[in-house]
């Protein structure tokens, strides 16, 4: 294939709404790589129809009636194999997104999001990295930072890898505070585009693939 592609996503959608199923559909099945493999109405349809050899991702709900987002993904992992897991929801919940992460779920995103923050969120999940809407990331430095460490002192603690610059550090102790980028674009006098760059660079030299999984590499004083 022409992108160097070798294998399309799969991926199956659960949303009680048609609405947002359809919405969702066209997102990612206009986006190169991706299929949309299957969908449910509801976590007890999906537990149904869901054939974890023939399913990459999950896309699912959060608040749904009968069975829930991260109840399904309990279910799910009691399977022999379990698809990878994204949540996507229209309301923050701090104790659902908690949830969903710690039962091995991939990420956690809003339904508000543009579509091409929410593809790039179904392949950052597939190949292993951890996502976190700007939005919820703030709530979630809450949970990760050490409570005995404010992250306003973590710079003069930290050791940076080899090949960072000091734009670079700025854009990292701003990402550590949960901001977004249009955010740190503003705090730092940057373009967004810079702010990108800087993250891009900043994903390589950690070795991770999203900007959560950096937050907390970095936090976690690994």
């Amino acid at each position: 294939m022409s992108s160097g592609i070798d294998k399309h996503i799969r991926v199956f959608l659960v949303d009680d709404d048609p609405l947002v199923r359809d919405v969702l559909n066209r997102y990612l099945t206009s986006a190169d790589g991706i299929d949309v493999v299957g969908t449910a109405s509801s976590g007890p349809e999906a537990l149904e129809l869901i054939d974890p050899e023939e399913i990459d991702l999950v896309l699912s709900d959060v608040y749904m009636p009968e069975m829930d987002g991260p109840t399904l993904l309990g279910r799910l992992n009691q399977l022999p194999k379990t698809p990878a897991f994204l949540a996507i929801t229209s309301l923050e919940n701090d104790r659902k997104m908690l949830d969903v992460l710690a039962q091995g779920g991939r990420g956690y995103i809003l339904k508000s999001q543009p579509p091409e923050e929410i593809v790039l969120s179904v392949r950052q999940a597939v190949t292993g990295g951890t996502v976190v809407s700007p939005a919820a990331m703030t709530k979630l430095v809450r949970y990760i930072s050490p409570e005995e460490t404010p992250v306003e002192s973590a710079p003069q603690q930290r050791t940076y890898p080899d090949g960072i610059t000091d734009g670079e550090i700025d854009v990292l102790e701003l990402l550590c505070e949960g901001l977004s980028n249009s955010d740190i674009a503003r705090r730092l006098n940057y373009s967004e585009s810079t702010v990108k760059k800087h993250v891009s660079h900043l994903l390589t030299l950690y070795g991770v693939s999203s900007r959560l999984d950096l937050v907390v590499h970095v936090l976690g004083g690994k």
